[in-house]
């Protein structure tokens, strides 16, 4: 008997064997629809790549795509995914056991068909490109914006980034900001390579932070077989990150590295944390959980902060304080297709616009604690071993994926890009109905940003319809804004129906018991 099959406890019924088989077939069919797509070239969807060579990655063929048929090609691939998604998780907590090594096959392989097509949705690639070319000649893209440089004469690679992010100049830290240039000094003058070395990065981020899961979660099979599934192979995933290619995966990617080195080195994991921060600010979210879940032991957490301050000191005044400041620039900042949106166009018929964003701002951290607090009494215990007595990896995994959700689901900016935190987390410990409320989430947040890009850009102008345009709208303005409250509403319930209080903690209590006991003293 194979080593597989001797650690199997769980018995497989036909249906979980079923609802497996349908998974992969559909992770597969989602994958097919986003590659064909990419293929079909340049349209609402695929990106414009200048300065082609065409025996180079990425592929396409200059079909000019009716917009409706490529944008319900996502569509469709998008629901596909979602569905075979929450199959999987169903599928495995059932008792599917298909061995670990053809998932990871599947995981590898899907990601290496996206990277060989053009990026799609989001023109934010574009603008990672210019930032990198911007580097390589010169100049600051924490200081010059890409309009900047056009100004000065005509550059391919810049000249080919969209509006209204020509005028943006980079929020990134200075490890993203690296790659980009790294990227553009491969890339040179073509826009096309220059974006592919971009789409690597994170297909590469995306298979290590996968790998390292697994790694994590120790010998037990079900636990890898989910995490193949949920974080290494994951359609949605697939089209959210890595078919946008956004850096968030590099910034993911340092940080599970830092919760490998979580367990016996807390210094380094600290230092990792930081440069993971160094790529995005939002990562913190994982030091928070690490930092929490270290707060009996002052020693440790002292050692953890110092470690993260070391890094990120240290990185930022290699590219100057205004990088620092910029990351910070879109802190206030609301995102169609948040709950939080149509509250801001509602309340300021009548009132400050400024006084809105206040009372939203302090609203969504009010809610993010509150789901946050709610979650951490009901949430799923984490799948990763404790190795040694003093080993908190466990309950830092648990935190990431409680916090990151809790995030996701309360930001006033919250993009579909944003969940790969909270699915990478998610993936790690044990199944749950959350499962399915995460699949809602990110199947109707990445539907909403399709084609997701701005209508008025020079390259996308010429293909977008009317009609499109009034239906992808509506999607991300309306439906996808109610979609999004009834998840965190589904949330709370869930957890309230779990014996989840609002308020668990007894502080209040005992601060104020010594105080009546002092009065009372004669």
């Amino acid at each position: 008997m194979s080593t597989e099959n001797a650690e199997e406890v769980v018995a497989a019924s036909p249906a979980a064997d079923r609802d497996g088989k349908r998974a992969v077939g559909l992770y597969l069919a989602s994958t097919a629809l986003i590659v064909a797509a990419g293929l079909l070239g340049p349209s609402v969807v695929v990106l414009t790549l200048t300065n082609r060579h065409a025996w180079l990655p990425s592929y396409w063929f200059n079909t000019k795509p009716n917009d409706w048929l490529v944008t319900l090609m996502i569509y469709v691939a998008i629901l596909l995914g979602g569905y075979g998604v929450f199959l999987a998780a169903r599928a495995i907590k059932n008792g599917w056991a298909p061995r670990v090594n053809r998932l990871v096959a599947l995981g590898i392989g899907t990601t290496a068909a996206v990277t060989l097509v053009p990026p799609m949705a989001s023109g934010d690639v574009l603008i990672y490109a210019a930032y990198g070319r911007i580097m390589s000649l010169g100049g600051n893209p924490y200081t010059t914006a890409p309009a900047d440089t056009i100004r000065l004469g005509y550059d391919p690679v810049i000249a080919a980034t969209e509006r209204p992010w020509q005028g943006a100049k980079s929020v990134y830290g200075p490890i993203a900001t690296w790659v980009q240039w790294f990227s553009s000094w491969v890339g040179g003058d073509s826009m096309q390579l220059t974006v592919w070395m971009l789409q690597l990065s994170v297909a590469v981020s995306l298979i290590v932070s996968g790998l390292l899961l697994m790694k994590l979660v120790g010998p037990s099979l079900p636990a890898k077989r989910r995490v193949a599934m949920l974080a290494l192979g994951n359609p949605l995933l697939l089209w959210t990150v890595l078919a946008g290619a956004h850096n968030d995966a590099i910034a993911v990617m340092f940080a599970v590295i830092a919760l490998v080195l979580f367990r016996r080195h807390i210094l380094l994991a600290g230092i990792m944390l930081g440069i993971a921060g160094c790529t995005k600010l939002s990562i913190g979210l994982v030091g928070v959980a690490m930092l929490w879940s270290l707060r009996a032991d002052r020693r440790k957490a002292i050692m953890f902060c110092i470690g993260g301050a070391i890094s990120m000191a240290g990185l930022y005044a290699v590219v100057g304080l205004e990088a620092l400041q910029q990351a910070r620039s879109n802190s206030s900042f609301i995102s169609t297709g948040t709950p939080h949106k149509v509250l801001l166009s509602f309340f300021t018929l009548f009132l400050p616009n400024g006084l809105v964003r206040t009372v939203l701002a302090i609203a969504a951290w009010v809610g993010l604690i509150v789901l946050a607090i709610l979650l951490s009494q009901v949430f799923p215990k984490s799948l990763v071993p404790r190795t040694h007595p003093d080993d908190h990896t466990p309950e830092a995994i648990r935190y990431t994926a409680i916090y990151g959700i809790a995030w996701i689901v309360t930001a006033m900016y919250s993009l579909p890009w944003y969940d790969v935190i909270a699915w990478v987390a998610l993936a790690a410990v044990a199944a749950s109905k959350v499962d399915k409320w995460m699949v809602i989430r990110t199947t109707m947040i990445a539907i909403a940003y399709v084609p997701g890009r701005d209508p008025n850009a020079r390259q996308v102008a010429p293909f977008l319809s009317d009609s499109l345009e009034w239906f992808s709208t509506r999607l991300r303005d309306t439906v996808c804004p109610a979609i999004e409250l009834a998840v965190l509403i589904g949330l709370i319930v869930w957890a309230r129906r779990g014996g989840a209080q609002w308020w668990p903690y007894d502080w209040p209590k005992r601060k104020a018991k010594p105080e009546a006991q002092k009065v009372s003293t004669p």
